[in-house]
């Protein structure tokens, strides 16, 4: 069940005497919309108004619409901060509210696995969802013996993993615990580091090593290579989101692509989607904006959408395949 402290953003709202706020609310909260907006609304007096277009992380954040709107504050559920925002922001993350008999089995389960393979320690990391629980998960684990650290990353809370930030799972541990579901995270993290990754969920109290799903994602993107290294004209993609905006990377793809006698052009918007996409007399796409786009929506796209990274294999720049970090 997902936690939301709606009292913090109250406190923000009333410190900064705010008239107009500007709610934002990831895709998975949009039914409590209506119950959020209200109960901001009258504890604070301030006019809510609610961004509907997707918000898929505080990276995304529409300081454009807030001045539209002359909000005096942007509240933000769902995500840390990510960037500084020049517009007076207020990130509300949330929390999963799991029993704790559920995370010590788990982290039992855990230290189990990691003894059989001979693994005496390793760093523990998860989306923010988790991070309240990776204390308690790490005195579980050293209950058992194994040798548990709970990693500083860059620009993202203490054990906090990003689909484009993996820093938090730098480590000179044996292997990599990642507390949560899901398989997007920890496949990031088996390709940003050659240790052996383990996926600890408290929700189905279960830890398993993360092994045959990697096979089966390269092969999956290596077939999207395989097709765009046919391609003569290429399309890249910026993100206009500030937090994903990358224009010096696609100006250096650009570059990249016609070292190769290849063509190269560039195309920018709020929101990348496949309708979008349509009609554009391009051979493959090279998103510079959120990798989740490439990695998870990519069998929505009619043309091979590539990473930066699998661009360089296209053009035999590289050969081993890695994720994307900001």
């Amino acid at each position: 069940m997902l936690k939301i402290n709606l009292e913090k953003a109250v406190s923000a709202i009333r410190e900064k005497k705010a008239k107009i706020v500007l709610l934002e609310l990831p895709e998975g909260l949009k039914t409590r919309n209506i119950a959020i907006a209200k109960e901001l609304g009258e504890k604070t007096s301030a006019q809510i108004i609610s961004r509907i277009d997707p918000c898929f992380g505080a990276c995304g954040l529409n300081e454009n619409m807030a001045k539209q709107a002359n909000a005096d504050l942007i509240v933000h559920l769902g995500h840390t901060q990510f960037f500084s925002p020049e517009t007076e922001s207020f990130f509300v993350p949330l929390e999963y509210e799991i029993d704790r008999h559920k995370i010590k089995e788990t982290m039992e389960e855990c230290a189990k696995q990691l003894k059989e393979k001979k693994i005496g320690s390793a760093v523990l990391c998860s989306a923010i969802q988790y991070t309240g629980y990776l204390e308690e998960a790490k005195k579980l684990l050293e209950k058992k013996g194994i040798k548990t650290e709970i990693a500083e990353g860059k620009g993202v809370e203490k054990g906090q993993i990003l689909g484009c930030n993996y820093s938090s799972a730098k480590s000179n541990a044996n292997a990599i615990v990642f507390l949560g579901d899901g398989l997007f995270h920890p496949l990031g993290i088996a390709f940003s580091s050659e240790k052996k990754v383990f996926i600890a969920n408290p929700l189905e109290k279960e830890c398993r090593a993360l092994s045959k799903e990697k096979g089966l994602f390269l092969k999956k993107r290596f077939a999207v290579i395989s097709q765009a290294m046919e391609a003569q004209n290429f399309g890249i993609l910026i993100s206009s989101k500030k937090g994903q905006f990358r224009m010096k990377k696609a100006l250096e793809l650009k570059g990249l692509i016609e070292k190769h006698h290849k063509k190269a052009f560039l195309f920018t918007g709020d929101l990348i989607k496949p309708d979008y996409l349509l009609g554009l007399e391009i051979d493959a796409f090279v998103c510079t904006a959120c990798p989740r786009i490439a990695i998870d929506d990519s069998s929505s796209y009619a043309k091979p959408m590539l990473t930066p990274n699998e661009l360089k294999i296209v053009l035999g720049e590289k050969k081993e395949y890695s994720t994307d970090e900001f």
